[in-house]
């Protein structure tokens, strides 16, 4: 269908049988006939006499019709129709206040206009995100983490947090090559092996971009399985704390302020 950007779907439509000239779904605004494969050649020497017989043809408003031998002998079905493809369409928008907002009564609606690009940028980014506890004030990001936070801090699990928990040097050992090629990009914080089946739960916390968290734990995994050959490791948890973004990476903006409690 039609788009403000591309404009028109079908500026030619080659669907109809009507004829090239009287397509009846092309709107006159992005009618352009130069791209029609003409009916008569260009150098066809009796141009001018097919161009009087086309229009005498259709003078004559003459319709060829036959008897459909299922239908009554009173009802003539016409020969040559033209395919219904719907009603054409729109070519533009219908044109209005770009203002218009009917949950906003108009006396506390924002004059944006009165703003210079950078600030009225600023300002829809912070009403848009009104709703999400990060991007408001710093009292009501810290209530709702802390809200958010309740059950680790009552329970003092590790899971979930930054806290540090039983490192067995064994199993330190164990995984030194992964750790090597890992780097600094994580820190081990607690080991934990179930002595039943013997799997191993390992946390790090990474320090690594957000974007690749999931990705980097998924290698880890593999290292530790093909580098150190601990086919025992049920799960690998990378820990980042209340880091969530990286707002160095989304054009510098820290609006939300810290993620630290």
């Amino acid at each position: 269908g039609y788009t403000s950007f591309f404009g028109p779907s079908n500026p030619i439509d080659e669907r109809t049988i009507v004829g090239t000239r009287d397509s009846y779904m092309i709107d006159e605004k992005s009618r352009d006939e130069s791209r029609l494969t003409p009916q008569f050649a260009p150098d066809d020497l009796e141009n001018e006499f097919n161009e009087d017989f086309v229009n005498f043809r259709k003078s004559l408003n003459i319709m060829e019709t036959y008897i459909d031998p299922f239908l009554s002998e009173d009802i003539k079905v016409p020969r040559h129709v033209a395919k219904w493809h719907g009603y054409p369409e729109q070519t533009n928008f219908r044109p209005q206040n770009y203002t218009n907002n009917r949950f906003t009564p108009e006396d506390k609606k924002t004059d944006f206009d009165a703003l210079s690009p950078f600030r009225a940028r600023k300002l829809a980014v912070e009403m848009a995100r009104a709703q999400n506890a990060e991007w408001m004030t710093p009292d009501v990001h810290q209530k709702h983490v802390a809200e958010e936070r309740a059950p680790y801090e009552k329970y003092q699990t590790l899971v979930g947090t930054l806290r540090k928990g039983e490192i067995d040097p064994d199993i330190v050992q164990e995984m030194e090559p992964a750790l090597k090629i890992l780097g600094s990009c994580v820190e081990l914080l607690s080991t934990w092996q179930d002595e039943e089946t013997g799997g191993i739960v390992l946390r790090f916390n990474y320090h690594g971009l957000m974007k690749n968290r999931f990705g980097m734990k998924c290698w880890a995994e593999s290292l530790l399985r093909e580098e150190c050959g601990m086919m025992n490791v049920n799960n690998v948890i990378f820990e980042t704390g209340f880091r969530r973004r990286d707002p160095a990476y989304e054009g510098g903006d820290y609006y939300y302020g810290p993620y630290s409690s």
